[in-house]
């Protein structure tokens, strides 16, 4: 199961430009290892921007996906799974 959220976040990112920390309410997480990364370009007839995606697990157990507006670098949490 999964909750969306699509929230802006802090996130710190890797050289590779892969998340490595992210703030969730308040807690600094650690990403343990990126699960899957993917770009959608998204519905650019309607003006939607590219986003870039990755889902991530973290250091304490959890799934989450942050996405990254390109060309502008905006991160959200988009969503969190259970």
């Amino acid at each position: 199961m999964s909750r969306l959220i699509n929230r802006p976040v802090a996130v710190a990112a890797g050289p590779d430009g892969a998340p490595r920390t992210f703030q969730y309410q308040g807690v600094l997480l650690q990403v343990s290892r990126v699960l899957d990364h993917w770009l959608e370009t998204g519905r650019w007839w309607e003006g939607e921007r590219e986003r870039e995606t990755y889902r991530v697990a973290t250091a304490a157990g959890g799934v989450y996906e942050l996405t990254r507006e390109v060309p502008d670098g905006a991160w959200f949490l988009y969503k969190a799974y259970d």
